[in-house]
């Protein structure tokens, strides 16, 4: 998903598109244990500010995955919203500065009026100018579907379980312990990583 820079005038520009979900499996390929279910639109917001580009966006998405315990796959929805600033590569020389000659500065107040007016305007479009993360671009396209990539990734929880309670499987003969108790509960529980240990000796 392409948008030109020449297609970001002075008010901005709204996009509504549909998302790639091949480009979010991709991403999921990545993970462990996330499955793409669906996916709403995009919706996106382009300010264009002394040769860099603030965008704000977000959709939702519902994955698949395993419970962490019980391994049942768990079905979630949840929201992936980013705010970025966008530098380009080789940024470009300033416009007006010194056009005026040695010793006047018309043309570079004139600059530093509109870069300031541009700012404000956009702190009051919500944009946070000294909070969003920044990211390198080719100074005249955005290529949203890498960003789409990382902020999915970003946005997958760390841990998921079906319940807070939940008991999990048995470690020794795979039992869900949701469903009934396998009896094993009372034998204690030896971590598989450490099994061999009990058969070392230990010389005096």
């Amino acid at each position: 998903m392409l948008v030109k820079i020449e297609e970001i005038q002075e008010p901005g520009l709204e996009r509504t598109e549909e998302v790639d979900l091949a480009v979010l499996r991709g991403a999921l390929a990545e993970s462990e244990g996330f499955a793409l279910k669906a996916a709403t639109k995009l919706e996106v917001s382009f300010k264009k500010v002394s040769g860099r580009v603030y965008l704000k966006g977000g959709f939702r998405v519902t994955v698949v995955t395993p419970c962490k315990r019980c391994l049942k796959d768990q079905t979630l929805e949840f929201p992936v919203e980013f705010s970025l600033r966008m530098v380009p590569h080789h940024p470009e020389p300033v416009e007006n500065e010194d056009v005026a000659g040695p010793g006047r500065h018309k043309g570079k107040r004139r600059h530093s009026k509109k870069k300031d007016d541009d700012e404000a305007e956009l702190s009051q479009a919500s944009f946070e100018l000294d909070e969003v993360d920044a990211e390198p671009f080719d100074g005249k396209t955005i290529d949203l579907d890498p960003i789409l990539r990382e902020q999915l990734l970003l946005a997958l929880p760390v841990t998921v379980v079906c319940q807070e309670a939940c008991r999990g499987l048995c470690a020794q003969c795979g039992q869900d312990l949701n469903e009934r108790d396998c009896g094993h509960g009372a034998t204690k529980e030896v971590d598989v990583r450490l099994a061999k240990l009990k058969d070392i000796k230990l010389k005096n």
